[in-house]
């Protein structure tokens, strides 16, 4: 017996028992029984209500991809010296992490050792200094603390050498200052006449203003922007804030504050001068250089882009951003061990490279053979075109790619010294050199593409795609089915049918014309045969 029932009142079950006990007349004559036509009978009883399955020829566009999930291009390893290459692999294979946050590590040593020492001349007035600004994407519990440790422990441990050769010194002029202050506390006393009581003031106020040295450092980790300014200025300009969490980055965007405080960043990239308050005075410095290496969750990136003071001032132009697969779930649990010369090798000449710099007052000067500037025009004239609004490829990261060339001559001038590391600073930077900074430019391009796509994403990207896993072969289904098998995962029918939105937004799914039996129509949504 037939039930009239509506088939928005009937069960999944019900429904296909309907569909498969009723009558359907052959699409080509309208005959039942297809005599007329010769034509099998309709084996799906779907397609008698919503239509066959939908083919390329139905109309369908290809789906518009939600966020960046294509592959992106393996981390260029092979681009460093190999005593760094070497030490990237091993801590990589260790820990079980790709090999994109070793790698954006090393960097962020070198530019650590180098920043505000060198600078790269590329013709004319054209410098670039060779301070770097680097943010690492990665999620909770992904290896970030243990390779963040294992690749900037020659950094830490040159820091500290530094600091205490310089004890010595600065405990000796803190003596001759206490000394000078007694002497000139003593003329004060003994002072009677006017020249000699003037005497005695200036003495005091010499003693006074002695300069003590302070400790050396390299780096910074939970700091303020005020304070890492101070910092900055106390140390010659020069300053890494390295840390394995986004902690910087939520300080700079305006954690205790009400804006973020971009100065800083903007300025220490740039080399532009730069004013601070320093122990109570204004003090300038004349070529800042701030380097950053800061591992940070992805959901960071999000509320970064949510700062319109970030992406207004430029800020986020000036970062190298990697946003490395993540291979939680994945990890070998027996992994190779690194090897003991590799690290000692790794750490030996990191730290000689930095203590060799740490001298340096004015930055060297480094200048580009012809063959490697001619490489690098080469590769500013093929990205020029990809700036173009309309056409080019890299039309939306318009501000971050115009300085794309100027960071691939930073990437040089890092991987030189890091292949020169006792004469870099007299040697011009070579043509292989060059080529290889270029491949490291091409990585970071893409993966920048990818962090501003996670940036952009809709707030329901991850449950979209969920729901395009879930979908998988089907041709067709209801938003019910959706709740039921995956009901964990949403907070309701309403944030089901937003996401169903998106995907139809996209191109992935289209509701079907039902044929009406009365009643409420059922929503049924169709696949689309293109694929993804």
């Amino acid at each position: 017996m037939t039930d009239n029932r509506p088939f928005s009142d009937l069960t999944d079950e019900e429904l296909s028992a309907q569909l498969r006990s009723r009558i359907i007349p052959c699409r080509s004559c309208g005959s039942e029984y297809h005599q007329e036509c010769g034509k099998k009978p309709v084996s799906d009883p779907l397609a008698a209500v919503f239509g066959p399955a939908p083919t390329q020829s139905d109309g369908w566009d290809d789906p518009v991809p939600l966020g960046v999930r294509a592959a992106l291009p393996d981390f260029p390893t092979d681009a460093f010296p190999p005593y760094i290459a070497a030490m990237i692999r091993g801590v990589a294979e260790e820990i079980q992490v790709p090999e994109d946050l070793p790698g954006g590590l090393a960097l962020a040593v070198l530019a650590t050792a180098a920043g505000g020492r060198a600078e790269v001349l590329v013709r004319g007035q054209w410098r670039e200094p060779v301070n770097l600004q680097i943010g690492i994407a990665m999620p909770p519990g992904s290896g970030k603390s243990p390779a963040f440790r294992a690749m900037l422990r020659p950094v830490f441990t040159a820091e500290a050498a530094l600091q205490e050769a310089a004890k010595e010194k600065i405990k000796e002029i803190e003596k001759e200052q206490r000394d000078a202050m007694a002497r000139a506390a003593a003329a004060q006393k003994l002072a009677r006449t006017e020249d000699e009581i003037a005497v005695a003031m200036d003495a005091v106020r010499m003693a006074e203003e002695m300069e003590i040295p302070v400790k050396p450092r390299l780096t910074a980790d939970d700091v303020t922007p005020e304070q890492a300014g101070t910092i900055l200025a106390e140390q010659g300009g020069r300053l890494a804030v390295l840390s394995a969490e986004g902690t910087f980055f939520e300080v700079i965007m305006g954690r205790y504050s009400s804006k973020p405080n971009l100065e800083l960043v903007l300025k220490g990239h740039a080399g532009d001068r730069l004013q601070v308050d320093r122990r109570g005075r204004e003090e300038f410095i004349e070529r800042p250089a701030l380097t950053m290496g800061i591992c940070l969750q992805p959901q960071l990136l999000q509320d970064i882009a949510a700062k319109k003071q970030m992406a207004g001032r430029g800020a986020l132009a000036r970062l190298l951003f990697s946003v490395p697969p993540d291979r939680v779930g994945f990890r070998n649990t027996t992994p190779d061990l690194l090897d003991e010369a590799v690290i000692r090798d790794y750490s030996d000449t990191i730290m000689g490279l930095i203590i060799g710099l740490s001298d340096w007052t004015d930055p060297a000067i480094i200048v580009l053979t012809p063959a490697a500037l001619k490489l690098h025009t080469e590769w500013r004239t093929e990205i020029e075109p990809r700036l173009r609004r309309g056409t080019g490829d890299l039309e939306a990261l318009r501000e971050w790619a115009s300085k794309l060339a100027g960071h691939t001559v930073r990437l040089a001038g890092l991987l030189h010294l890091a292949e020169n590391p006792a004469r870099g600073a007299q040697m011009p930077i070579g043509e292989d050199t060059m080529r290889r900074a270029i491949s490291l430019a091409k990585y970071y391009a893409e993966h920048a593409m990818a962090a501003f796509g996670v940036m952009r994403a809709h707030p329901l990207l991850d449950k979209a795609q969920a729901v395009l896993e879930w979908i998988g072969e089907r041709r067709d289904f209801k938003p019910r089915d959706v709740h039921r098998a995956m009901h964990r995962r949403f907070d309701g029918a309403e944030e089901v049918s937003a996401v169903l939105r998106l995907l139809e937004d996209h191109g992935y799914i289209r509701q079907a014309e039902v044929t009406s039996t009365g009643g409420r129509k059922p929503i049924v949504y169709l696949v689309s045969p293109k694929g993804w």
